[in-house]
């Protein structure tokens, strides 16, 4: 399907975010990891945006889990992938007002 991928600048920030925690908390190596799996997460909702559960809350939203910690959620439309948010997993489960 490789339809393109839009990052929400929600999504944009709150990457940048984790990926400065990681660092700061666990070192360059811990990011780059993160960093590692969530383009392979990318890569799959490329070529099989719906390879990831849909939400129970919100059908329209998927979820795709990267780490124990971290999920992205995603919506498809006919034309894109729209990457909405980075979501720790220990928050609670409610989805974001702003989707």
């Amino acid at each position: 399907m490789n339809l393109p991928v839009v990052w929400s600048p929600a999504a944009k920030e709150e990457y940048a975010e984790l990926l400065a925690f990681i660092e700061s908390h666990f070192g360059t190596d811990a990011a780059l990891a993160m960093l590692d799996k969530t383009d392979a997460v990318v890569e799959i909702i490329t070529a099989f945006p719906m390879a990831y559960p849909a939400s129970s809350m919100r059908p329209d939203i998927r979820k795709a889990v990267i780490s124990e910690q971290t999920s992205l959620l995603y919506r498809i439309s006919e034309t894109q992938v729209q990457l909405l948010h980075f979501w720790d997993n220990r928050q609670n489960p409610d989805l974001p007002e702003n989707l």
